[in-house]
């Protein structure tokens, strides 16, 4: 069987089968990166307030880019990770 690998659609991953779990893997990697920098910052005195701020710039904005072309594709266990 031929193997058909993920297209990379502006930013969103989407395999062959129409599936969005590359993609799911994609955003928690990188949110959970952001977090744990957002962690070592607060532990270096950063203000709670701009600890906030970043978190709402960057991994809100990565968990909701484009979810309306996508979120239809995720599966049950996609959600749940999210």
């Amino acid at each position: 069987m031929k193997r058909v690998t993920p297209i990379k659609i502006l930013c969103v991953f989407i395999s062959g089968t129409m599936s969005v779990t590359e993609h799911i893997n994609n955003i928690i990697a990188s949110s959970a990166q952001t977090i744990h920098a957002l962690r070592i910052l607060r532990s270096h005195g950063m203000r709670t307030e701009s600890i906030h701020t970043i978190y709402q710039a960057v991994v809100i904005t990565k968990l909701t880019y484009a979810s309306s072309a996508w979120w239809g594709f995720t599966t049950a266990t996609d959600r749940q990770r999210l």
